[in-house]
This record gives C-alpha cells, sequence and structure tokens, in this order.
C-alpha cells in the first residue's frame, strides 16, 4: 500500500501530459501510486500512458470510455490504494516536493485533508494564488466558525474557501467513511460540489498558507467566452442536489448560500450566452428561459446581499425584474 494515490484524468492533452506525469514521477515522496486515467481520449495519450506504466512500476493506467472528468477521477479512486488521495490534472503540474510536504503535514496533525496555495501559469505569467484564511488547523469548531459561512457560497455571491480538489491531499478514510465520490451528472463546476461535502465531513484539515505546491494552467483569453447549452440544466441539477444534502441540516443554516448559489450560475449562464455568437433572439429568448426557471426566481426573492458592490446590486435588481433588453445593452450582449 502506497502512502499516497495521485489521479490523473487525461483527454486530449498531448501538448502537456509529459510535463504533467513527469512532474508526479519525479516527487521527491518515492512511496507513491500514480494512476492515469485515459478518458478514451482521442490522441496520442493513451499510448503514452502505457509507455510510462512501462518504465515506472509504479504507474496504473485505466483505459475507459470518454465520461467526463468526474467518470475520470472516480476511476481513479475506484482502483487507488493509497492512505491519502490526491488529484493532478492532466494540463497542470506540481512542484517536485509538493506530496511529501503534504503528506508530512497530514501525519504529523491527523488531519482528514491538507491543503495547499498554487500559482496560475499561463504562457505569459505566473502568479501566485492564496486564499483569504490563516495557515495551520482548522478543527470542526473552527471549520463551523470560519468556514461554513461561506461553505457553498459567500453572500457576496463569491466561492469560498474550499473550491478546487487539485490542491488538497484527502485521507482515503474520510471517502470511504462518506461514500464520497463525483457526482457524475454534474460534468461542469463538478468541484463545488464535492468540495462543499468534503468541507462539511471533514473533521479538521491543515491549510499551508505559502506554500506553493500546484502550477493551475489557465487560458485567460478563454474565460467567460464558451457557452454551453447544457450548462444551465447542469447548474440547476447541482443546486438542486446541494438542497438535498444542506437545506436541513440541523447544525448550519445553509438557505442564504443555496440562494447566492444559484443566483451565481445564473449570472454565469447568462454572461456566456450573452458573449456567444448566437442571434439576438436566441440570446434574449435563452435568457427568459433562465430567469423563469422557479428555482431562481426563489433565489432572487429570498437572497439576503452581503457586501456586493452597487453595480451587483443593479444586476441583480435588473435580472429579478427581467430588464433583459437593458441588462443585454449595458453588458454589451447586443453587437
Amino acid at each position: 500500500m502506497a502512502k499516497v494515490s495521485i489521479v490523473v484524468p487525461i483527454y486530449n492533452v498531448e501538448k502537456y501530459l509529459k510535463q504533467c506525469v513527469e512532474s508526479i514521477i519525479n516527487q521527491t515522496l518515492k512511496d507513491i501510486e500514480i494512476i492515469l486515467v485515459d478518458d478514451g481520449s482521442p490522441d496520442n495519450c493513451p499510448q503514452m500512458c502505457d509507455d510510462y506504466a512501462r518504465r515506472d512500476n509504479r504507474i496504473k493506467v485505466v483505459h475507459k470510455k470518454n465520461g467526463g472528468l468526474s467518470s475520470a477521477r472516480n476511476a481513479g479512486i475506484e482502483v487507488a490504494t493509497g492512505d491519502y488521495i490526491g488529484f493532478v490534472d492532466s494540463d497542470d503540474y506540481i512542484e517536485l516536493d509538493m506530496y511529501e510536504k503534504m503528506y508530512n503535514i497530514a501525519i504529523e496533525n491527523n488531519v482528514d485533508f491538507v491543503m495547499s496555495d498554487y500559482y496560475r501559469v499561463s504562457d505569459e505569467e505566473k502568479i501566485i494564488a492564496t486564499l483569504d484564511m490563516d495557515k495551520g488547523i482548522y478543527d470542526k469548531n473552527k471549520i463551523k466558525k470560519e468556514i461554513f459561512p461561506n461553505l457553498i457560497m459567500g453572500d457576496d455571491i463569491n466561492y469560498g474557501s474550499l473550491l478546487a480538489v487539485w490542491h488538497c491531499l484527502y485521507k482515503r478514510e474520510l471517502l470511504e467513511r462518506n461514500n464520497l465520490i463525483f457526482d457524475e451528472e454534474i460534468k461542469y463546476s463538478e468541484d463545488n460540489l464535492f468540495s462543499s461535502i468534503i468541507g462539511y465531513k471533514a473533521n479538521s484539515f491543515y491549510y499551508m498558507k505559502g506554500s506553493y505546491l500546484y502550477n493551475y494552467r489557465y487560458n485567460p483569453n478563454s474565460i467567460s467566452k464558451t457557452y454551453k447549452p447544457d450548462a444551465w440544466s447542469v447548474y440547476l441539477k447541482m443546486n438542486n442536489k446541494l438542497k438535498g444534502l444542506f437545506l436541513n441540516v440541523d447544525d448550519y443554516d445553509f438557505r442564504n448560500q443555496l440562494y447566492a448559489h444559484i443566483i451565481y450560475y445564473a449570472f454565469n449562464c447568462i454572461n456566456h450566452v450573452g458573449n456567444s455568437d448566437k442571434s439576438f433572439s436566441y440570446k434574449y429568448k435563452e435568457i427568459k428561459r433562465i430567469l423563469n426557471t422557479k428555482e431562481l426566481k426563489e433565489g432572487f426573492k429570498n437572497f439576503k446581499a452581503g457586501n456586493i458592490s452597487p453595480k451587483l446590486k443593479i444586476s441583480i435588481w435588473m435580472l429579478k425584474y427581467k430588464f433583459i433588453i437593458n441588462y443585454m445593452i449595458i453588458k454589451g450582449f447586443i453587437k
């Protein structure tokens, strides 16, 4: 049994796979299990995975039909034997001492998971990314006091501290104890659902503030440009799943976070359709369809805003009362 299992979901990343896998193979922590999950990749990635497995006996390869990121991560969890499990996205790469540092912290402090800081990397720059929270151990009381208030979504309609899984290391026993896997019906923003449940179920975690151990690759030119026609139905489904999990718990009131969550994703979808190359008529009808959703109407009716800008307040008001054309003009959606 390895100390750490590292799950790498792989799809169409031939350009980046070498840098990713070699950053894992060359970890200073040698007692690791590397699980490369080929999610039906159409390029040379399947062959590259098999070549790596022949070179390093710590590598397991899972070949499967394409099922998306959640499905690929779950396939990795299923075969993982390590005491702890980490996730690395295949277009990213990690610092060579990442898992040695995280594993040592996990063992020394006997916590359910460990979270590090990271770099945001593009072709042009490398930027440090840190969280607005204190370094060190969070026990259950501190989690309830400092993490629960924005576990799902903050009242400023922004993500809280726990979101991405790739800069975390989880105790496998935590996942098994709570039957925790990724929901394969949620194919966008799946980390939001998984991390909310982790944060609620965990008894403790350690935040390694100032340790930049993961390199998250992002393309600044592609942000908010991708319109997916099915996104709103996926986000609605995620919100309803979160309601099923958090609406009736007796140790915290998550209602306002659930309202903020649906409003956040409404803005997300509306801005994506607005920035798409669809016709004015299509954009108008799609925005109207989203605004007529009963869950969103309930969210607008009951949401109590925290510290948000006047600009966001006006945007919420316009969408709540369906000033669609005005909103489209202000946002530049009408070309």
